[in-house]
This record gives structure tokens, C-alpha cells and sequence, in this order.
């Protein structure tokens, strides 16, 4: 039965009533759209225009602001000796992309681009010490695998051991406070490798830079303008997907972790398929004596917090030897009292004549359960089997405590890691959550019409 009558429909409060409800329901669709749209925003963002929160790439269409922020790949700070001109207040990047009009006077008088393809040739003929390098930390774990091949190898030859090719970090040797040795001689051929690459395919200018900009301010200018005029829209395309580049790189190629993440979500739903809508079949059907205290019993664990019973959890996992397997991160949330909960109250509610018939044409228990109950019951098992895949694929507490194998890691634990390593690049962070929603998104949108049945049905009952 419908909120509005026909006859009310045309009237002036029925379509004010409508209206409202629509209003209410765009904010309501705004609020969850427009963080995401931040969130992509952002993955797609460097030092320059992280901070500014919007959900749309301000360089995507005012090449003013994409100019200055192909400034910001190339230098670590705001290089005052070649631009004298900016205002003194530009102090560091993320302030610089607040002044947006005096972003748009430093372009509009630049000069026009000049002859700056002698920068790079030059650059590949100087001393180490006469040049510095703004380097990308996302560059370094690349340079050192095609280097090493193995982590072994790298931690053979370095004399402080890494866990992993990401944990390496040149901060040290590209501010010139390194002591000598392997690491150092690393830093120089890294620092170089910049320059070759960029002259190989053709560009003006690299992260890579002389010392003394000052000396050669016109011509580090032409060689910026010229590099900006000719390959401004491919560095700024390949800076967007940089980010989702490297977090593919950290959580796709670390060994077992997607496989395991689809062992795991695969295994948590069917077992959360199989023992709730039996449990709940076995409450409604036969009409237990204490059913009542049973389901109160099950609704209670629901009580506490996971961090409750995240220790007794782990302490029953390891007498029973179950650590570093996924029987420890499966078991723990095959039975849920809510969806067991919800499950009988469906049953409950489906005719008696159904199951009178089916005993008079001798169909047996399991095939009442199986032919006549559970596909009267589907869309509420799709809602139930979206909150199992929810809870294994997001779930990263419980798999770091019980496993402390990486074999065993899933998705959520190196996405875990991953903010911890890319801590001073939240973009990179950001990139990561784009990447781990999309499996969640793709799951509601294939099955939400089934999902929305499950919802609606149950208070219609």
C-alpha cells in the first residue's frame, strides 16, 4: 500500500510531500558520494594539492595549477633562485596551493618555452656533488629490485638489513648527510638513473637537478617551459595513476595476499550460508523448548566488542594449534546471532501448509530444508552472505593477531601496512581505499537488486 493515495496524488500537499522526500533523499545520496569522490580526488593528488580536500582534480583543467604542480615533482621545495618573482609567502607546496591567484600570475608570465634540451646532456657529465634530487620514494623499491633481484641479496650487500624493498628510504643521502659505503653508491647511480631515463624518452628536464640553480636559473626555466609544453599532459596523466601504480605494486605483488583474500572470503561465505540458515531452520521447525533462550543466548554475544574477546579468541586458537591457518580466520564468524536471529523470524513466517504438503507427498527433512525453504529465503541469504564477505574481506585485527606468517596475510592486513609505510604520503593511502572498495562496490551493484529484496522483505513481514 502506497504512503500517497491516487486521488491525493495531484493534490498540492501529496507533491510537497514528495518533493521532500526526494530532497531528502539526494542529501542523503550527496553525503555518500561526495566523500568518495574526495577520497578518488585524492588518490590521484601529490604534495602539491592533497590538502585541499575536493572532490574534483583542480589540474585537470586549469593548466596553471597543473603547471605548478609538475613544479612540485621536479623540486622538494619552491625553487625561489629560479622563479625570484613568487610571492614571499610561498613557502611550502601545500601553501602555495592555496594562493591560486598568484598561481595564476607565476604562469601567465612565464616565459615562452625555449631552446632548454642542453639541461639534461649536461647534467649526465656533472660530478655527484653538484647535483641534488627530489626523488620519489615510490621510485626506490623499483630501482632496487632491478637492481638486486632478491631482498637477500640487498641486505648482503647493505650493512643494515631491510624487511622489505619498500622499507628503504634515500632520505638521508639525498640531503647530503650520508656516511660512504654501499648505500650511498646506491643513492648516486639512483639519483643518475633519473637523468638517463629522462633523456631517453625525451624530455627537458627530470627530477635530478644542478646544485647551484641560481647559475643556471634562465636555463633550468626554458627546459621547465619547454618540458611543460610539450609533455605537461602526460606527466600530469601519469602522476594520477603513480599512486595506484605503487600501491598495486605493494599489495598485488607480496605473495599469497590476494589469493588468500579470495580463499578466505570464498570459504567465510559458504560457511556462514551453511551453519546459520541451518541453525535458524532447526529453531523455527521443530519448536525446541528453549528456543527462546538460545536465540537470547546468541543475540548476547553480540554484546561485546570485538576487542573483548579479540584475547580469549586468540588464546582458543592456539591450544587448539590453529594458528597461521585459515580455520583460525574463518571459524571465529561462521555463526552470527543477528543473521541467525533474522533467519527464524523469516521462517517462522512462511506457511505451515508449505511443509504439510511437502510431508504429504514424502519429502523428507533435507529436502524441505533444501527444495522449498532456502529459495523462498534467498534474498535474505544474499544480504547475509554480503555481510559475511564484508566482514572477511575488510577484517584486518583479528587476521594480523592470529597470523603472524605474511604467507598468510590477506588484502586488509598489507592495506594495514600499507598506511603505516605510506605514512608521509597519504595519497598513496588513498589510492590503497580506492583500490580495496571496488570488490565491496562491485559485489552491491551485481547483486543489489537481490540485496534491496532482502532489506525490504523482512519489514514487510
Amino acid at each position: 500500500m502506497g504512503v500517497i493515495l491516487k486521488s491525493e496524488a495531484r493534490t498540492f500537499k501529496a507533491r510537497f510531500f514528495l518533493a521532500l522526500i526526494y530532497l531528502v533523499l539526494a542529501l542523503g545520496a550527496v553525503t555518500m558520494v561526495y566523500p568518495f569522490a574526495v577520497m578518488i580526488s585524492a588518490s590521484m593528488s601529490s604534495n602539491y594539492d592533497y590538502q585541499r580536500h575536493s572532490p574534483l582534480l583542480r589540474a585537470g583543467w586549469d593548466p596553471a595549477d597543473r603547471y605548478l604542480r609538475f613544479l612540485a615533482t621536479v623540486f622538494r621545495d619552491f625553487p625561489r633562485e629560479v622563479f625570484p618573482e613568487a610571492p614571499e609567502g610561498w613557502t611550502t607546496w601545500a601553501e602555495i596551493a592555496k594562493d591560486r591567484a598568484g598561481v595564476r600570475r607565476l604562469y601567465e608570465n612565464r616565459e615562452a618555452p625555449g631552446d632548454g634540451a642542453g639541461l639534461l646532456p649536461e647534467l649526465a657529465r656533472m660530478d655527484a656533488d653538484e647535483l641534488v634530487c627530489n626523488y620519489d620514494p615510490r621510485d626506490v623499491s623499483g630501482f632496487l629490485r632491478r637492481k638486486y633481484g632478491t631482498l637477500e641479496r640487498l641486505n648482503a650487500a647493505w650493512p643494515v638489513p631491510h624487511r622489505s624493498f619498500f622499507d628503504v628510504s634515500f632520505q638521508l643521502e639525498s640531503r647530503g648527510r650520508a656516511l660512504p659505503g654501499p648505500k650511498l653508491d646506491d643513492w648516486r647511480e639512483f639519483e643518475r638513473e633519473y637523468v638517463t631515463r629522462a633523456i631517453e624518452r625525451g624530455d627537458f628536464v627530470c627530477r635530478t637537478m644542478p646544485r647551484d640553480l641560481a647559475a643556471r636559473a634562465p636555463q633550468i626555466r626554458a627546459a621547465l617551459n619547454a618540458q611543460f609544453d610539450a609533455h605537461g599532459w602526460r606527466d600530469f596523466l601519469s602522476g594520477s595513476v603513480a599512486n595506484y601504480r605503487a600501491v598495486g605494486e605493494y599489495l598485488f605483488v607480496r605473495g599469497r595476499a590476494f589469493a588468500n583474500t579470495i580463499i578466505l572470503v570464498v570459504l567465510s561465505v559458504l560457511a556462514s550460508l551453511t551453519v546459520n540458515p541451518l541453525a535458524a531452520y532447526a529453531l523455527s521447525r521443530f519448536r525446541l523448548p528453549s528456543t527462546e533462550k538460545i536465540i537470547l543466548f546468541l543475540l548476547a554475544t553480540m554484546a561485546f566488542p570485538a576487542a573483548v574477546t579479540a584475547i580469549p579468541g586468540f588464546l582458543l586458537i592456539r591450544d587448539l594449534g590453529l594458528l597461521n591457518t585459515f580455520a583460525a580466520l574463518v571459524l571465529p564468524g561462521v555463526a552470527s546471532g543477528m543473521s541467525i536471529f533474522i533467519l527464524k523470524g523469516f521462517f517462522d513466517a512462511l506457511p505451515r501448509e508449505l511443509y504439510e504438503a511437502a510431508a504429504i507427498d514424502g519429502a523428507g527433512e533435507w529436502t524441505v530444508f533444501f527444495r522449498i525453504t532456502l529459495p523462498m529465503t534467498t534474498p535474505i541469504l544474499a544480504v547475509n552472505a554480503l555481510n559475511s564477505f564484508i566482514h572477511a574481506y575488510s577484517s584486518w585485527e583479528w587476521a594480523f593477531l592470529v597470523c603472524q606468517n605474511e604467507s598468510r596475510w590477506t588484502l586488509a592486513v598489507w592495506m594495514y601496512q600499507l598506511s603505516q609505510t605510506f605514512a608521509h604520503q597519504p595519497w598513496c593511502v588513498m589510492a590503497g581505499f580506492v583500490l580495496v572498495s571496488i570488490p565491496t562496490a562491485a559485489v552491491f551493484l551485481l547483486c543489489q537488486k537481490v540485496i534491496l529484496r532482502g532489506i525490504v522483505l523482512p519489514s514487510m513481514k
